[in-house]
């Protein structure tokens, strides 16, 4: 356990803040992290199941020489409580902090104001952090918010950030003024900004990543990823990319308000995009080749996030919102949110009006602010997965998702196939992300979770269905009157490998539901091992088990509700009815599929394969063999090093 601190130049006492990510068991409950810093702090967020440390914010402060590295080792220990930075402490600095919204107001804080946070997030001797937040002016939607870190010897940081997105407010629309954050009495920032309705945006630009109330200390961190691959938080790469590898080459690392940076512009587009995967490639950059300038591109991208039309906040509470608290409520228009549903109740939140946010669409939304929380902590971040989350629960049809259970049908319109399982992902990286001690978030995104957990397990386990893994598509991809039913097989390998993903995090669910999830994943994981098999003729030929389509059943219209089917009574004959060929047998090299493309659908099956291979489920070890076994594989690995966002693969200890 460890991570490398860099500055700029040559310090005493260098402030510094990450989020850290614990493999289970390495920090037992009765332990804490301690290192051979003096001024270091770790503050528990999440625990294992067993207790052990899961997710935990460190700051403290170091001697630093310039452009020197210092690697900084962790160790479980036991600290001696000190007494935390209050806010006292903050208004003791003499900081002040503004932010001018044009003809909407302003708002500004100084002295008492600072005793009166939103939200304390973290609390220590080294470093402690609140969150604020203000109405504008007179305006109903308009807010200016700030999260600030004191640490120990008087060194402040601030996010400021503008939002416009309340849930039910009545009128939404845009906010178009010059902008400006006053830090200290100095302008920081100052920019014609036209903020569509649902949106937000840091006030920053360049490549900052936040403010300072003195001089930037400008110290870098720099992440063991391999040992955050292996705490099981984010999957685990294979790739390796060379300093000029697309990928890294491609990576924005400054940044302008409501800029989309690597995002896509038309979300939803056919074809490949790197944001699509568990994570998007930008996230998975940092990962297999961390440096300055894979961080600062995740970070930023993180924050272009704010784009999207997603952030809806409850006005009642000021937070995302409880699932509980809106059973039948449905995203209204103009938010930019493609394929949204019906409320039974007609409860819709306001239609928006103005300017547009970029477009979201869920079946190929990407896992915003996630990484950027494991890596710095802020609490911004730890909102962004959450919002992501509560959208993809208001734009389902309220029956469809039944009501406050959250439940992403794979065959429902709003979603498809891909969109329930990137839904799913969100979902538990929500219910990884959201603290524990946040009870009512955390409550809600379990208890989804669990639901959607319990569902697929009732229809595709507890009663007999196809025995091969497929949900329930939403539609058949060759129409009616061909006799069989073909389905993407890269939308099930996402399904199956966000669900596998989903095991990894280990919720904190119920036993019964978390022996359901082993179930459930054990039967979806078939999907996949099955297309991996040998060459017998009752096998499906591993080499071409990446098709555009597959035929999943002999019928145009399977009973998938009942599983009654009718299905085909082997691989085999899958494969048959698929290449309108028997299996010939043989060994041949990977095929089809457009292989050896890293995006291709050879790619695509990676992280669902990897995931059975992780979870152990029968005859996966096997399959998996198979594919890395082939003469031509070592073309695929290749192609991985240029963009590495599918190089997903089984979990290995660093």
């Amino acid at each position: 356990m460890q991570f490398t601190l860099s500055g700029a130049s040559s310090q005493s006492l260098a402030p510094f803040c990450l989020g850290y990510a614990f493999r289970q068991g390495d920090v037992p409950p009765d332990q804490s992290v301690v290192s051979d810093l003096a001024a270091l702090q770790v503050v528990p967020k999440n625990r294992w199941p067993d207790g052990s440390l899961k997710f935990a914010v460190i700051a403290g402060r170091t001697a630093l020489l310039g452009n020197t590295p210092l690697t900084v080792t962790l160790t479980k220990g036991v600290v001696v409580a000190a007494a935390p930075l209050r806010t006292s402490s903050l208004a003791a600095t003499g900081v002040s902090a503004s932010i001018d919204c044009g003809s909407f107001g302003a708002v500004s804080w100084a002295g008492d104001d600072w005793d009166r946070p939103f939200q304390t997030w973290i609390s220590g001797p080294q470093m402690s952090s609140w969150v604020y937040r203000k109405p504008v002016g007179s305006d109903a939607h308009l807010v200016a918010w700030l999260e600030v870190r004191l640490f120990a010897g008087g060194a402040v940081e601030v996010l400021p950030w503008i939002e416009n997105g309340y849930l039910r407010v009545p009128a939404p629309s845009n906010r178009a003024a010059i902008f400006s954050f006053v830090l200290g009495g100095t302008q920081r920032f100052s920019a014609s900004i036209d903020l569509p309705n649902h949106c937000r945006t840091p006030l920053m630009a360049g490549s900052g990543l936040s403010h300072w109330l003195g001089e930037d200390p400008q110290v870098t961190v720099k992440h063991d990823t391999a040992y955050l691959q292996a705490s099981a938080l984010v999957p685990s790469y294979r790739a390796v990319p060379a300093s000029n590898a697309s990928a890294l080459a491609a990576a924005v690392t400054s940044y302008n308000p409501l800029q989309l940076g690597n995002h896509s512009s038309a979300m939803g587009m056919a074809g490949y995009h790197g944001s699509i995967g568990l994570l998007p490639e930008w996230d998975v950059a940092y990962l297999t080749a961390p440096s300055q300038k894979t961080y600062a591109s995740l970070i930023v991208n993180a924050y272009g996030a704010g784009r999207y039309g997603v952030h809806f906040r409850d006005e009642t509470t000021q937070r995302p919102l409880l699932f509980s608290s809106y059973p039948t409520l449905v995203v209204g228009s103009g938010s930019g949110i493609s394929s949204s549903g019906a409320s039974s109740s007609n409860s819709y939140t306001p239609n928006a009006s103005g300017t547009a946010p970029a477009t979201w669409a869920s079946s190929h939304h990407p896992a915003l602010g996630f990484m950027a929380y494991l890596v710095t902590g802020r609490w911004y971040f730890m909102e962004e997965v959450q919002f992501v989350a509560t959208l993809n629960y208001l734009k389902n049809t309220d029956t469809q998702r039944l009501q406050a259970q959250g439940v992403f049908q794979s065959a429902a319109g709003a979603n498809t196939t891909r969109g329930a399982a990137w839904a799913i992902r969100s979902l538990a990286q929500a219910a990884c992300a959201t603290p524990d001690d946040d009870n009512g978030l955390r409550r809600e995104f379990l208890a989804s979770l669990q639901a959607n957990i319990d569902w697929n397990h009732a229809r595709y386990v507890a009663q007999a269905n196809n025995p091969f893994g497929w949900v329930m598509p939403y539609s058949d991809y060759t129409g009616v009157g061909d006799d069989l039913y073909f389905e993407a097989t890269w939308m099930q390998d996402f399904y199956t490998a966000a669900f596998g993903y989903a095991k990894a995090l280990q919720p904190a669910i119920p036993a019964a539901s978390s022996q359901r999830l082993s179930e459930f994943f054990a039967w979806k994981a078939r999907s996949i091992v099955g297309r991996l098999g040998g060459g017998g003729a009752g096998d499906y030929l591993y080499a071409d088990a990446a098709p555009y389509t597959i035929a999943i059943a002999p019928s145009d219209t399977p009973d998938f509700v009942t599983g009654s089917g009718p299905w085909h009574a082997h691989w085999g004959a899958i494969y048959a009815a698929t290449v309108k060929a028997p299996n010939p047998g043989g060994a041949p090299g990977l095929r089809g599929g457009n292989f050896p493309d890293a995006s291709s659908y050879w790619g695509n099956l990676q992280p669902a394969i990897a995931y059975a291979v992780q979870h152990q489920v029968p005859g996966a070890a096997q399959a998996y063999q198979r594919m890395t076994g082939a003469a031509n594989w070592p073309q695929l690995e290749a192609s991985f090093n240029a963009n590495p966002v599918w190089s997903v693969r089984p979990l290995q200890a660093p």
